[in-house]
């Protein structure tokens, strides 16, 4: 039996497809449907905002974020042990975690220039970039990152990367070997401005499976739930 037309378990998003078998999300419709993915995969809703924010982060720079992040929606990483950085070296962690948590202790001063961490065995470790532009800002220091493949990213004190050309790279891996370096620099970046870039095309088959995974944050309407909205009385005074 069809649902009522406002049952938001029978509504998902319907952006319009655009060649042949992939839509264009706009950088809303991205940080929308990958917070709500990430809240129906058993995320709190700290974290799957994190989540839809990192998605939106790597679509404004032309990345993949939807494809990366429901490849980690779809495998398994668990978050880092609190209240430190420290982990059973054979766990594969969730990056929007293990974002959350560098950019909490961004400022701790133990973490000084030179201060190398071994972040651990990472799940699509391209989520971290985001987190890794907040971490510079937020500890008013310079950072770089690397891979064990040698895929290696740096960003400056404000924030901003020092080059992107190692982006797409980091996006490519499954899972990573991690190392954090913070690094002496405290001057802003000095790279000019990136021109706007085209969204990515997000093929057919992921948006689809972010949707289904986007309902499960959703509540299916009841008699109860309708004869309870809107106001039984009169507003007039």
């Amino acid at each position: 039996m069809r649902g009522q037309a406002n049952d938001p378990t029978r509504l998902g998003s319907s952006p319009i497809a655009e060649a042949g078998q992939a839509v264009r999300l706009s950088l809303s419709e991205t940080h929308a449907l990958c917070a709500k993915a990430a809240r129906g995969a058993g995320f709190d809703w700290g974290h799957a905002e994190a989540a839809g924010h990192a998605a939106q982060w790597l679509a404004a720079r032309a990345l993949p974020g939807c494809e990366i992040l429901l490849q980690r929606l779809q495998g398994n990483a668990v978050p880092p042990r609190a209240p430190g950085l420290t982990q059973d070296p054979d766990a594969l962690l969730c990056p929007v975690h293990l974002g959350t948590t560098l950019t909490d202790h961004a400022g701790l001063p133990e973490l000084t220039d030179q201060t190398t961490l071994d972040l651990g065995h990472v799940a699509v470790p391209g989520l971290l970039l985001p987190f890794l532009a907040i971490t510079a800002q937020q500890g008013a220091r310079a950072l770089r990152c690397c891979a064990d493949d040698g895929t290696c990213v740096a960003f400056h004190a404000d924030g901003t990367p020092e080059g992107d050309a190692a982006f797409p790279a980091l996006c490519a891996l499954a899972r990573a070997q991690i190392h954090m370096t913070f690094l002496p620099e405290r001057r802003p970046g000095s790279q000019p401005q990136s021109p706007e870039r085209e969204l990515p095309l997000v093929p057919q088959h992921i948006w689809r499976a972010l949707d289904i995974l986007a309902l499960r944050s959703t509540v299916p309407s009841s008699a109860r739930s309708v004869s309870g909205a809107g106001s039984e009385g009169s507003d007039n005074d």
